[in-house]
């Protein structure tokens, strides 16, 4: 697999308290790899529901109301650009949608041909997360590229600890080679964490195994690794328990929607819970080996494994 190189970095904003947070990784990012930054912003969202007083202006017709809103959000763009610019970045360019949030962020990550998307992601629960879930999590099961999902309650840009679990699927090694780069860029280590449903002894060798060649990868690339093995459910509890544990700053995950168990057959995708529960950011990677989930892959879909 080729080294995981960032030229184009595409950071969605939408004007919420997550955006400071999401700027400031966004810059330590930009900087280190030396890439360029293209903002966007999508006109249904949060802002086309806003009321008058939002601008100051009286709504006599649609086309007034419509400018208003264009004027404030390019003064927020361009304000947005110049924090960029004085953090270092020297290539910064903006552009400004109308339309769903989530699908024209796709489509712009894809016309630039963006390298990575940062972007803030406020979460959401019980019916609202299975039925609507969150734009955050629409991005990160379509676009292409990888998608850091940035979380309000972080304090600081920049990983030192990143955890890397696993279930010993097929693409596990995608999420090695991009764990090694993202390292590599910040001077991270890595904590392995393999994870068995399977207690059967044989099962949990086989995770174990798969941890040390992964582990020797790691290493020989030249980035400080650790690792665990452990039994239990592949889920978001377990997961975020080791986070803390290790004090992880990072978690890499696989963003397809194949699922390997009942519980996400009726509670939604592992993927789903991790980006909208996470307290620390989120690097959700898109597999190449088979890159559509197993209900999009047609007749041909049974004789793919389920990953994770």
């Amino acid at each position: 697999m080729n080294p995981f190189e960032i030229k184009k970095i595409l950071v969605p904003v939408d004007f919420s308290g997550t955006g400071e947070k999401v700027l400031e990784q966004a810059i330590m990012m930009a900087t280190k790899a030396k890439a360029s930054i293209t903002l966007v912003t999508s006109l249904e969202g949060p802002l086309s529901n806003a009321g008058p007083d939002l601008f100051g202006v009286s709504i006599n017709h649609k086309e007034k109301y419509e400018d208003a809103v264009m004027d404030w959000v390019k003064q927020h763009m361009e304000a947005f650009k110049k924090k960029l610019i004085a953090g270092g970045v020297p290539n910064v360019d903006y552009i400004i949608e109308k339309g769903s949030p989530y699908k024209k962020i796709v489509a712009t990550a894809q016309k630039i041909k963006a390298d990575i998307i940062i972007m803030g992601t406020h979460g959401v629960s019980g019916v609202r997360e299975f039925v609507v879930g969150s734009n955050t999590f629409r991005v990160v099961s379509e676009a292409q590229c990888p998608v850091l999902s940035i979380q309000k309650h972080i304090t600081r840009p920049g990983f030192k600890e990143i955890l890397l679990p696993f279930r010993g699927k097929e693409h596990s090694r995608e999420k090695v080679n991009y764990g090694i780069d993202i390292a590599k860029l910040y001077g991270s280590s890595i904590y392995v964490l393999g994870i068995s449903y399977d207690t059967d002894p044989s099962a949990v060798r086989k995770i174990q195994l798969e941890a040390d060649q992964i582990v020797e990868i790691i290493q020989k690339a030249g980035v400080n690794c650790t690792e665990e093995v452990i039994g239990g459910n592949y889920e978001e509890k377990l997961i975020f328990e080791h986070a803390k544990k290790v004090k992880a700053d990072l978690i890499i995950a696989m963003s397809d929607l194949d699922t390997m168990e009942i519980s996400e057959l009726v509670s939604g995708p592992f993927i789903q819970h991790l980006v909208n529960h996470s307290q620390i950011p989120i690097l959700s990677i898109r597999p190449k080996y088979n890159p559509h989930p197993i209900h999009d892959a047609g007749e041909d879909a049974g004789d793919w494994s389920f990953w994770g």
